[in-house]
């Protein structure tokens, strides 16, 4: 499962996107997360910020803001969220599969309650609108 949420009122090209993995959290590889972007060297790629661990309904956080290990509870399935900024290319290239970037939702309240930003890409008065949140 990939979900694309707008997130931002003053940039709406952040989004924040919320995957869920058969697989442990230790063997999740960020670094090979990328939107790739035709013409564009594939070190310069679109790559994934501020990625957070979170319980497996996706209404906790399970890690700390850049905890660079991922949490060791003996899961054997994952859910992430992390951060992106728009590119002209619509796939998330993951070695878990591509996913199309497309048809961004609304950010609802229990991601909006718990995922952190990072102050020094993001103004933190600025994050979740809040007129396109929703009860899930």
């Amino acid at each position: 499962m990939v979900t694309l949420y707008n997130c931002f009122s003053y940039n709406p090209e952040w989004y924040l996107i919320e995957m869920a993995l058969d697989i442990p959290p230790k063997e999740i590889e960020f670094g090979k997360i990328v939107v790739p972007e035709e013409g564009v060297d594939e070190g310069h790629w679109q790559a994934v910020l501020a990625e957070q661990y979170l319980n497996k309904e996706g209404t906790e956080k399970i890690s700390r803001f850049f905890q660079l290990s991922p949490p060791d509870n003996g899961d054997t399935e994952s859910r992430v969220a992390f951060f992106i900024f728009k590119t002209a290319s619509h796939i998330l290239r993951t070695p878990y599969g591509e996913f199309e970037l497309s048809d961004a939702v609304k950010v609802p309240r229990r991601l909006s309650s718990i995922i952190e930003v990072d102050e020094d890409y993001i103004e933190p008065d600025s994050y979740y609108r809040s007129d396109e949140e929703e009860d899930q």
